[in-house]
């Protein structure tokens, strides 16, 4: 998902968990979500565009000026403003970046005919287009043909057009229409309803994780997945772990002091999660992030699970695995490489600025919050 990876440490393909469990489980959402109501925002700022007749080479101007108008109008909100810090500059992720996959996921934007998404650009075009001008989309298609896109909403708030302070609790008519939306969200791997859609209207704030107990028994068809998910949680907080310390391992063998903040940390990760990671079953974990697995990803995670079971002690035998895996994926940038490039990334590498090990979240921090401006909806 949009975001996803920016600025991500992810080495040896542990985020590829992350993200497929994810995506199953709350399709459109992203780590760069905030506050359920920028869902609404950028679909009135796109019908204003339209209106005002913003199209062609001016419609990302201007929706550029509309969102950092929109930071400015929500500023003294606590939490969740994207663009705040930037003002009066525009945000390099800004709300209609951070929420477009949302809002054609979750039916707010419908999409082209080809069952493509149609991208911002696109949209500026045909907003040309409904002024005449005979221009296609990315599939050829003449955008005169096409219907305007953004799907029916509800109603902006009275005072949408004032200029005056904006924030985001929801208003009925608002909590009621995206609710509504957010219900008939699918599962992409089952087309039943996704776990996102079971959410909708519960108090879940409390839960700590997605696979908490007040979660698991609203989950319906999803729970089964939705434990594996959380054991793999786990066994990616572990696999980080020994990563890390095996960085250090190397680093130690290249002569160089290491210290052993890594190799602690791991003992630690091992203590706290090993019991709960061991009872994944390797073929269903490899089952649920199909398709197309890479091989390198599957090896560490077939490994790894190997590794806990025998007692998760010589952390060195899960160099070949974890070095085959970082070297595809980071090409000359690897650390555990043999060559001197891998003793070079090693001496760079910082192990105080290196992250702690902690389990997958599977944005559910976000989902949390979406949860909770839709409680009793």
């Amino acid at each position: 998902m949009l975001g996803e990876t920016a600025g991500v440490r992810d080495e040896v393909g542990f985020l590829v968990v992350h993200q497929r469990y994810a995506d199953r489980f709350f399709p459109g959402t992203s780590v760069l979500h905030t506050r359920l109501r920028y869902s609404l925002f950028i679909p009135w700022i796109l019908e204003r565009l339209k209106v005002r007749g913003e199209g062609g080479a001016t419609f990302t101007d201007a929706l550029r000026r509309e969102e950092i108008a929109l930071a400015e109008r929500l500023k003294a909100e606590k939490y969740g403003v994207i663009g705040r810090l930037t003002l009066p500059e525009a945000s390099s992720q800004p709300p209609s970046y951070s929420y477009w996959t949302a809002l054609s996921t979750w039916g707010l934007i419908d999409l082209k005919p080809s069952g493509r998404v149609w991208s911002r650009v696109e949209l500026g075009a045909l907003a040309a287009a409904a002024r005449g001008r005979a221009l296609k989309d990315d599939d050829g298609r003449p955008l005169a043909e096409a219907v305007w896109p953004v799907a029916e909403l509800p109603p902006a708030p009275d005072n949408w057009d004032s200029g005056a302070p904006l924030g985001f609790d929801l208003l009925p008519r608002e909590k009621h229409h995206l609710a509504k939306l957010l219900r008939a969200v699918r599962c992409p791997r089952t087309e039943a309803p996704s776990l996102l859609a079971r959410l909708v209207g519960h108090s879940v704030s409390d839960a700590g994780s997605c696979w908490d107990q007040v979660i698991l028994d609203l989950a319906g068809e999803h729970r089964p997945a939705l434990l594996r998910a959380g054991r793999a949680a786990s066994l990616a907080a572990i696999g980080r772990g020994a990563y890390a310390a095996l960085v250090e391992v190397q680093k130690e063998r290249d002569g160089r002091t290491a210290g052993h903040r890594h190799r602690d940390a791991l003992a630690e990760v091992l203590t706290r999660h090993a019991d709960w990671a061991s009872g994944l079953d390797p073929d269903d974990l490899v089952a649920d992030l199909q398709p197309d697995l890479p091989g390198r990803v599957e090896e560490v995670l077939r490994r790894t699970m190997a590794w806990i079971r025998g007692g998760g002690t010589q952390v060195s035998h899960l160099l070949g695995a974890y070095r085959r895996a970082e070297i595809q994926r980071k090409g000359p940038r690897a650390r555990l490489a043999e060559e001197q490039r891998g003793v070079d990334r090693r001496i760079e590498w910082d192990a105080a600025k290196h992250p702690s090990p902690e389990p997958l979240h599977y944005r559910w921090d976000r989902v949390r919050l979406m949860m909770r401006d839709l409680e009793a909806a």
